[in-house]
């Protein structure tokens, strides 16, 4: 991979009855922090199988950057920052909150076909057995995510480890990995997750993942996720 990529990832759940101040306050929050030199774009997106849960997805230019984005009492937050933030602390009816900052170990780069399309995405958070992790990884990248890309549906796939930064780790919480998968659309979501019409191909990796390597794994999520919000910077230069 030419270059390091860093991503930030918010997941949280929002109770129903504060969804609408929610939602609002993230319509200027993420255009806000697109303000800030450092972070290159935002993506949003709500949980097709829990449409409380919603992941937001920031792309950051590099390690030096992280002091004025994410340092929330350090010297050299940015003003932006330390506004949103200060807004964020306001929220009310939020669980379940994660915020990891993210270097790509494998895949394809965030930046095409994602940050062209609108397409729904699959988030799986993993926690590996550290005594087994090695081996792990090497399933995981070698023939997990290459398998689950000969599956129609679908198009993208990257790993995620959470990145080791004097900023990062106050922030950080769990899972350390993490696998992004672009899926084709919507219409395809019903045979790539587990349930009565999951294609063939797809049940027997989920059930081989079960069966081997889901007793080394510590903590495993999996969802699917519809866009809602896309705030794109990014250009070639």
């Amino acid at each position: 991979m030419a270059e390091k990529q860093l991503l930030l990832m918010v997941q949280v759940t929002c109770a129903p009855e504060h969804l609408e101040p929610f939602n609002l306050w993230c319509n200027s929050h993420l255009p806000n922090l697109l303000r800030i030199p450092g972070y290159l774009w935002a993506q949003r997106y709500m949980g097709m199988e829990d449409p409380s849960r919603f992941v937001a997805l920031y792309g950051i230019r590099g390690e030096d950057d992280l002091p004025n984005l994410l340092d929330w009492d350090g010297p050299n937050l940015h003003p932006i920052a330390k506004a949103e933030f200060a807004g964020w602390r306001k929220l009310q009816g939020l669980s379940d909150i994660m915020l990891n900052v993210y270097e790509q170990i494998m895949g394809t780069p965030l930046h095409d076909p994602f940050l062209r399309s609108d397409g729904p995405i699959n988030v799986t958070a993993t926690e590996p057995d550290p005594a087994h992790e090695e081996e792990w990884n090497r399933w995981y990248s070698e023939s997990h995510v290459p398998n689950l890309l000969k599956i129609p549906g679908y198009i993208m796939a990257g790993r995620f480890r959470l990145l080791e930064h004097p900023v990062s780790t106050k922030v950080n919480t769990w899972p350390r990995y993490l696998a992004l998968y672009e899926c084709e659309s919507e219409a395809v979501i019903p045979s790539l997750r587990v349930g009565p019409d999951m294609r063939p191909e797809a049940r027997e990796e989920f059930e081989l993942f079960r069966r081997d390597w889901l007793p080394y794994t510590r903590n495993a999520s999996r969802g699917f996720y519809r866009m809602i919000s896309k705030h794109f910077e990014w250009t070639d230069g």
